[in-house]
């Protein structure tokens, strides 16, 4: 990777303030990669709030993407788009997330929404079940485009978090990946029947804004990483084609 589409000559405010671009780097890593970035995370970053101890610094993430009947988002067609939806849900929480993510040239937009687990079924309903309710937008969203649910994917996320310019950066690394087909607007907490994805190796993510903070760059010098692609939705998908 060329970390100078990144990193900028100057260091001035003015250079991180010119833009404001949500930047995610991928890398998919050994298992040993892995352990050396946690045991340097660890030492220079702060836990995140959301991570429990008891299972590595980590958090469980269960998350449960939508598709027309024909699959045109995961085949990438005119009218599936490159915008991915999904409900996320993390352990068992009784509260679900509405996203939409795109992401191109490693710059993300994101929405997300937060609604009881009790109001999952209102995203079938055809009209508003009450008003102003924070989920509408996201409902018809998916009606407009004959979305469906289309894969369950679980996995685990350690995650470490740091101040930089202002704004808070992340490292996450994801493991222990499973997923299965779904057509059941249901997200269970330890989903059955999946299958193992991503076999021997975990996803290593950088999330920043705009510019390659100076801690990462550090940690790309002292621990050398690949950036790669990798889509759960399609590592899913594929694996039960």
């Amino acid at each position: 990777m060329d970390l100078k589409l990144f990193v900028p000559e100057t260091d001035s405010a003015k250079v991180y303030q010119a833009r404001d671009r949500r930047i995610e780097l991928k890398f998919l890593v050994t298992p040993e990669v892995s352990r050396q970035v946690r045991n340097w995370a660890r030492e220079e970053m702060d836990p995140d709030p959301h991570c429990t101890p008891a299972i590595g610094d980590s958090y469980a993430i269960n998350t449960l993407y939508l598709d027309t009947p024909s699959l045109d988002i995961f085949h990438k067609t005119r009218s599936g788009g490159t915008t991915k939806y999904r409900l996320r849900r993390y352990a068992a929480e009784s509260v679900i997330w509405l996203e939409t993510k795109s992401k191109r040239n490693n710059v993300v937009q994101k929405s997300r929404t937060s609604i009881p687990a009790s109001q999952l079924a209102w995203l079938q309903q055809s009209l508003p079940t009450v008003e102003n309710w924070p989920g509408d937008w996201f409902r018809k969203r998916i009606q407009q485009r004959g979305l469906k649910p289309s894969a369950l994917v679980h996995y685990q996320r350690f995650a470490r978090v740091a101040p930089n310019q202002n704004q808070t950066i992340r490292l996450t690394i994801d493991n222990r990946l499973a997923g299965q087909k779904s057509n059941h607007w249901n997200i269970p907490a330890q989903p059955t029947d999946r299958s193992e994805l991503c076999l021997g190796g975990e996803i290593i993510e950088l999330k920043f804004h705009d510019i390659l903070p100076p801690l990462f760059k550090r940690l790309l010098l002292e621990i050398p990483l690949i950036s790669t692609g990798f889509s759960k939705y399609r590592t899913a998908v594929s694996a039960d084609l």
